[in-house]
C-alpha cells in the first residue's frame, strides 16, 4: 500500500490522501518536484476528519480455544 508522510511525521494511505485532497483537506509545495518530496500538510479540519474516521480502541477478549479431535489411529489402506 502507498503511503504519504505529512510534514508532521502522520502517515496516512494514498487512498486517504485523495479523499482529503478532494475535500480540500491537505496542501502541498507543488514547486518542488516529487522525485525530491513534496511537503505536504493536512488542515486543522484534515487532522480533525483522520481522527475522527480512525476506530475507537476496544477491549477484547481472547477467542475461546476450540477443543480438536483426536486424529483417526488405523486408518484402512
Amino acid at each position: 500500500m502507498t503511503r504519504v508522510t505529512a510534514d508532521d511525521g502522520t502517515r496516512i494511505s494514498i487512498a486517504t490522501f485523495r479523499a482529503l485532497n478532494k475535500r480540500g483537506l491537505v496542501d502541498w509545495d507543488t514547486s518542488t518536484s516529487l522525485i525530491h518530496g513534496q511537503k505536504i500538510t493536512v488542515t486543522e479540519h484534515g487532522r480533525q476528519a483522520l481522527v475522527k474516521s480512525r476506530p475507537a480502541a476496544t477491549a477484547t477478549t481472547p477467542a475461546k480455544a476450540v477443543p480438536r479431535t483426536p486424529a483417526v489411529q488405523g486408518a484402512r489402506r
